[in-house]
C-alpha cells in the first residue's frame, strides 16, 4: 500500500498538493487563534507551529524551482535549509520595511504572524504558477509496510536522553544516561559486524543518535549551560523585548540572524521561551547536520563509509559539548553542509544548484562570520587546486600520469568516464566574498569584518617574532600540555591517530582517484581544511581565535570520511603483508577493526570511561559535582535579582560564573581579580552554589593565547563586604 509521502510534498500532484498545503495552514492559524483567546491546546500549538515553519517555505521553494525526484532526505534537508533562510529574511523585512511604515514593534506577534502568513502565501502562488505543468511524480508515495527491527529501537534513543536528563536534573541519578551511551557505542559495533541495522536504515541511525547525543547534554538544568550561549539569549530577548532588532549594538553577535531572528521568531510563533528553543528546537536542526554529511559522503562513496565518517565525526566532544552553547555555529553549520551537498550533486541543473549554493552561502554570511571566514578564505585555494591541471606545461603532466601508471592495478577502481561540471568557480567565490563584505561591514558596527582584521594583524606581528611559543599557539599547547592521567594521556594518543589516519586517507584518495570517487570540488576544500588543521597547531594565534576543538569539529565536516578511508588503507596494506591479521577476532574486516576503534574514541570523547573509571570524570552530562557552566535555579534567580536591583554599577563574578551573568548584561560585569584589594568600592560580587559549598572561586588568567585557571579561597572576597541577597544557591555581595 502507498500513501503520498509528507516528506515529498513537492513531487505532489498541484491539485492535491494545494489543498494538503491549505489544510495545514488553516489548522496553523486556528490553533494559533485558539490560543490567543484563551483556549490552550496541551502541545498543539508548539508541533503545529514548528512544522509549518520549519517544512513548508522550503517545499514552496523547491516547487518554485521545479525541483522534483530529490529524495525524501534531500528533500527534507534543503526544505528545512530554505524555511529557515525565508524565516530570517522576513524578520529582517520587516524590521528594515514596517518603522518605515510607523510600526514601533515589527517583531512582536501581532506583526510577524500575519507577515508570514503573507509570505507563504506568496510563495504558494509561484510555487503553483511556475510549477503549473507538474502532473506529479509516480513513486512520491510511501510504502506501507512493517519497518525492520531496528527502527523503534533506534527511535527510543533520543526519548532515552529526554527521560535521562530529567532525572539527572530532578534525582541527580546518571543510570539512564549510562545506558544510552552504551547502547550509542553498541549501535557503533552492530554496524561495523554487519547486525541488526540494514543500510537502509543507516539514515534514520543517524539522526537519532545525532539528536540522542545532543540532548543528553542540552537539556540538563532547567536553564541554557555554556559559554557564548548566555550572549545570545541575551540579545534574543532584547529582540523580544523591545520589539525591534537593533543592528548598531557593536557585538559581532548582534549581526547574526541565526541568532537575533531564527530564535525570536520561532519564540513567538510556537510561543515557546526562548531558553527552550535554544535547548529543544535549535538540536533538532544541528541533529540535520549529520545526515546531510552522511548524504554527501554516501553519494561519493558507500553507506557504510558514510555512517563511520559520521560516527566519527559526532563521537567528537565539541559536537555535544561546545556547540550546544553555540546556537549561532549550529545553524550555520546546516548551511554549509547543504551548501557542500548542493555542490556534489552534479545531478542537478546548473542554474538550480547555484542558486542553493548561493542561498545558502548566503544564510551561513548572517549566521556565522568564523566558520564563513573559514569557508570564504578556504574557497580560493581550493579553486586554484582545480584549475592547476589545466595551467601546468604538458611534461609535468605526462610525468605526473606516468608516475600514477606505477601504482598497482586496483580491481575496486571504476573507469566509467565521468563527465566534468566543475561547480566550484570563480563567480560563485566572488559573490560569497562581495555579500560578506557587505554584510559584515554595515550591521553590528562593522565589528565582525574588525574581528577577523584584528586576527590577521596578531598573527602577521607574531608570526615570526615568536614562531613555534606554545602561549600564542593553542593548539601546539595542548599538545604539548602534561595529561592530568595516563588514562588522559592515552585519549590524547588516540586523537592524534584520528588525525594521521585523515592524513592517510587524503593520500589514499589522491593516488587511487579510480576508487576513491570523491568528487574534486570537496577534494580540494577538503585538503584545505587539512591545512587550517596544521595552521592551529603552527600559526599563533589561529586556533585560539575559535578555540582549538571547534576549529577541529569545523574541519571535520569535510575531513570525516578521509579518517574511514585512510583506516580502510592502513588496514588492506597490513593484512597484505600479515595474513593472519584478518583471523582475530575483531579485525576480520576493515570495517570491524574502524567500529572498535571509533567506539573507543566515542567513550574517550563522551566522558564514559573516565566516570566509570573515576578518573577525573570530563563529562558535562554524567558528572553532576564538578565546576562546569551548568547553573540551577537559584543561580539564575539571583542574577535576575541583581541585574534588576544593581542599579548599573560594577558587578564582580568569577571565571566560570561570568558566562551566566552575560546572558543578563554583558556591559557592568567584570572578572574577579586574583588580588581582592583591586575590587572598585561601590560595586557588587556574586556567587553561585560551587563558589558557596566549595568556598573557593575561579581566578582565571588570559596569556597570549592560552587561558589559565585556578581556584582560591573565597572569604579572601567576601570580607569586610555586606551580604545583601542570599538564597541559599547564590549570595550576592555588595562593598
Amino acid at each position: 500500500m502507498r500513501l503520498p509521502d509528507p516528506f515529498q510534498m513537492n513531487d505532489w500532484e498541484n491539485r492535491r498538493f494545494f489543498w494538503a498545503f491549505q489544510a495545514i495552514q488553516l489548522a496553523f492559524i486556528g490553533i494559533v487563534c485558539l490560543d490567543l483567546i484563551g483556549y490552550h491546546i496541551p502541545v498543539a500549538r508548539e508541533a503545529l507551529a514548528f512544522v509549518y515553519l520549519t517544512f513548508l517555505p522550503g517545499i514552496l521553494v523547491l516547487k518554485a524551482l521545479r525541483l522534483h525526484d530529490l529524495g525524501t532526505i534531500e528533500t527534507v534537508l534543503y526544505s528545512v535549509g530554505l524555511s529557515l533562510v525565508v524565516l530570517m529574511l522576513t524578520g529582517l523585512f520587516a524590521n528594515t520595511v514596517y518603522p518605515l511604515l510607523g510600526s514601533a514593534r515589527p517583531l512582536s506577534l501581532e506583526v510577524l504572524f500575519p507577515t508570514i502568513v503573507g509570505v507563504v502565501q506568496i510563495l504558494l502562488y509561484l510555487a503553483l504558477t511556475r510549477d503549473r505543468e507538474h502532473a506529479g511524480s509516480s513513486h512520491a508515495g510511501l510504502e506501507i509496510s512493517i519497518p525492520p527491527p531496528a527502527v523503534p529501537f533506534l527511535a527510543l534513543l533520543p526519548f532515552l536522553a529526554i527521560v535521562g536528563t530529567y532525572i539527572r536534573n530532578e534525582y541527580h541519578m546518571v543510570t539512564l544516561l549510562f545506558l544510552l551511551l552504551v547502547l550509542i557505542a553498541v549501535i557503533g559495533l552492530v554496524v561495523g559486524f554487519d547486525r541488526f541495522i540494514p543500510a537502509s536504515c543507516y539514515p534514520f541511525a543517524v539522526y537519532s543518535l545525532a539528536l540522542a547525543l545532543l540532548y543528553h547534554t542540552s537539556l540538563i538544568s532547567g536553564y541554557i549551560w555554556g559559554y557564548d550561549i548566555h550572549h545570545e539569549l541575551h540579545l534574543a530577548s532584547n529582540v523580544l523585548i523591545s520589539g525591534t532588532w537593533d543592528m548598531t549594538i557593536p557585538y559581532n553577535t548582534n549581526g547574526m540572524l541565526s541568532v537575533v531572528m531564527l530564535a525570536p521568531i520561532y519564540s513567538l510563533i510556537c510561543d515557546l521561551d526562548l531558553v527552550w528553543v535554544f535547548k529543544i528546537l535549535y538540536p533538532l536542526f544541528f541533529a540535520l547536520v549529520p545526515l546531510a554529511l552522511y548524504r554527501v559522503i554516501e553519494r561519493q562513496t558507500n553507506p557504510k563509509i558514510g555512517f563511520f565518517s559520521v560516527f566519527f565525526f559526532m563521537s567528537f566532544f565539541t559536537f555535544y559539548t561546545e556547540m550546544i552553547s553555540l546556537a549561532r555555529q549550529q545553524v550555520a553549520e546546516l548551511f554549509l553542509v547543504l551548501t557542500v551537498l548542493a555542490m556534489v550533486d552534479k545531478s542537478m541543473d546548473r542554474s538550480r544548484r547555484a542558486f542553493l549554493m548561493i542561498t545558502f552561502g548566503f544564510a551561513m554570511i548572517v549566521s556565522h562570520y568564523g566558520l564563513s571566514y573559514i569557508y570564504l578564505f578556504s574557497l580560493v585555494p581550493a579553486w586554484l587546486l582545480l584549475i592547476l591541471p589545466d595551467y601546468l606545461p604538458s611534461g609535468i603532466l605526462e610525468k605526473l600520469r606516468g608516475m600514477a601508471g606505477t601504482l598497482a592495478h586496483d580491481p575496486l577502481a571504476s573507469h566509467e568516464p565521468r563527465p566534468r561540471l566543475q561547480t566550484l568557480v570563480l563567480p560563485y567565490i566572488f559573490i560569497l566574498a562581495i555579500l560578506t563584505y557587505l554584510w559584515y561591514s554595515t550591521v553590528a558596527e562593522g565589528t565582525a569584518f574588525a574581528t577577523i582584521t584584528g586576527i590577521g594583524d596578531k598573527i602577521v606581528n607574531t608570526l615570526f617574532a615568536e614562531p613555534f611559543n606554545p602561549a600564542t599557539i593553542q593548539g601546539m599547547y595542548i599538545l604539548a600540555s602534561q595529561s592530568v592521567t595516563p588514562l588522559h594521556s592515552l585519549a590524547k594518543v588516540v586523537h592524534i591517530a584520528t588525525q594521521g589516519l585523515i592524513a592517510v586517507g587524503l593520500l589514499a584518495t589522491l593516488a587511487r582517484r579510480g576508487r576513491w570517487r570523491i568528487e574534486p570540488e570537496y577534494l580540494a576544500i577538503s585538503i584545505v581544511f587539512f591545512l587550517v588543521n596544521i595552521a592551529g597547531i603552527a600559526v599563533p594565534f589561529f586556533a585560539s581565535s575559535l578555540n582549538t576543538s571547534r576549529l577541529y569539529h569545523i574541519t571535520l565536516i569535510l575531513l570525516a570520511p578521509f579518517a574511514i578511508i585512510g583506516g580502510i588503507a592502513l588496514y588492506e596494506a597490513v593484512a597484505g603483508r600479515v595474513r593472519a591479521i584478518t583471523a582475530l577476532p575483531l579485525m576480520r574486516t576493515a570495517f570491524q577493526a574502524l567500529s572498535v576503534f571509533f567506539v573507543v574514541f566515542l567513550l574517550f570523547n563522551t566522558g564514559l570511561i573516565y566516570q566509570v573509571t573515576g578518573d577525573s570524570p570530563t563529562s558535562m552530562a554524567l558528572e553532576t559535582s564538578g565546576d562546569k557552566p551548568v547553573f540551577n535555579n537559584k543561580e539564575v534567580q539571583g542574577a535576575r535579582w541583581l541585574i534588576s536591583e544593581g542599579s548599573g554599577r560594577p558587578i564582580y563574578v568569577d571565571g566560570m560564573r561570568w558566562w551566566l551573568l552575560l546572558g543578563f548584561n554583558p556591559d557592568n560585569q567584570r572578572y574577579l581579580p586574583a588580588n581582592a584589594s583591586y575590587i572598585e568600592p561601590g560595586s557588587y560580587l556574586y556567587l553561585g552554589t560551587y563558589n558557596l559549598v566549595r568556598e573557593s572561586v575561579r581566578i582565571e588568567v588570559r596569556e597570549r593565547a592560552v587561558t589559565a585557571a585556578d581556584y582560591t579561597d573565597a572569604g579572601r572576597f567576601t570580607e569586610n563586604q555586606n551580604r545583601i541577597y542570599d538564597n541559599a544557591g547564590s549570595s550576592v555581595y555588595y562593598r
